[in-house]
């Protein structure tokens, strides 16, 4: 079915009180930020358009369009543009926000309001949008990525106790090709010792020593599963075997300007069992273009770890902390 993304009109007040109906126990903020029930259709729409005339806002509060998406004379969905952003949405909001009805999901809506609301959102000169999500909304983050959103971090919300992803999708930027992006798997392997929680960690030579200090992580080939991929690089590049249990703990996506392209990584948690050495040094097995280069593994303490990897290995580090109750 078509979707039709646009403003309001005179003739869509039957339309927003039935797709009112949808929301009735639920926040109203879902659906509308302005209008309250009793309110006159008449004053609804002036109330839209004020709010996205600056000079008629107050100082907090920035210009936005609300977007609703029609599916054969029914709303079900809504998408709404901050044109800018303040202190508050630089943090958490961003530039975009929609949500679709309860009884309208999983019918591929959210993904063809999202594109045709990208396309609005240039319409307005916007060159550049942050997009942010709670860690735990998956549908979202994942139509976020579809789109080429690079996850840039994550904040913790103390106020909702929870991770919120803070994605940019630059219109001027690489452009975005879902078949070139490259899946990473990468080892968390932590260890107890002297009552610390210690993650494996590994420098390369001297000579590469621009590398930084990094996980164990490799490269999806085709065929393979992410999870196949880690036990072989952890093999490959440490020199490990017998690990056995691995959960997920994460999956995100970027544009790294090191490699310039797209990466997505799954990240996986393993707890070693036994005793390990403090350190020790392996040359890299298998074909990649680590081949025969030497890694120097320790053990550096998780809870000091954020900071200390390169190359963004350490974006699940509080994820991980958090997991474990550390």
């Amino acid at each position: 079915m078509g979707l039709d993304l646009r403003e309001l009109n005179f003739n869509d007040e039957a339309a927003f009180l039935r797709g009112y109906e949808d929301w009735k126990y639920e926040d109203l903020v879902w659906y509308s930020f302005v209008w309250k029930p009793g309110m006159s259709h008449a004053d609804h729409l002036q109330i839209l358009k004020d709010q996205k005339d600056k000079l008629k806002l107050p100082s907090h509060l920035v210009p936005s369009t609300m977007l609703y998406g029609f599916v054969s004379g029914e709303i079900i969905g809504r998408f709404n543009i901050r044109h800018e952003l303040n202190a508050h949405l630089a943090e958490r909001g961003g530039h975009v926000g929609y949500s679709v009805s309860p009884r309208y999901r999983k019918n591929g809506f959210a993904s063809q309001m999202f594109q045709q609301g990208l396309e609005y959102c240039k319409q307005l000169g916007l060159k550049k949008l942050l997009i942010t999500c709670s860690d735990s909304n998956v549908p979202s983050w994942k139509i976020i990525e579809k789109f080429g959103g690079s996850l840039e971090n994550r904040i913790f919300d103390a106020g909702k106790n929870e991770f919120v992803r803070r994605y940019w999708l630059d219109f001027d930027g690489p452009k975005y090709d879902p078949s070139k992006v490259a899946d990473k798997a990468v080892a968390y392997i932590t260890r107890l010792h002297d009552s610390k929680i210690q993650l494996l960690v590994f420098d390369h030579d001297e000579k590469f020593a621009d590398a930084g200090t990094q996980v164990p992580c490799g490269t999806v080939d085709p065929g393979e599963s992410p999870l196949d991929t880690l036990f072989r690089e952890i093999q490959e590049e440490a020199g490990l075997v017998g690990l056995e249990k691995a959960e997920q703990i994460d999956r995100y996506q970027f544009f790294a300007d090191y490699a310039q392209k797209y990466l997505r990584r799954h990240v996986y948690h393993i707890q070693a069992k036994g005793s390990q050495p403090d350190k020790w040094t392996h040359i890299v097995q298998g074909h990649g273009d680590d081949e025969g280069m030497s890694f120097h593994y320790f053990w550096i303490d998780l809870k000091t770890a954020k900071g200390q990897l390169s190359g963004r290995f350490d974006d699940s580090v509080d994820l991980l902390i958090q997991a474990l109750g550390i």
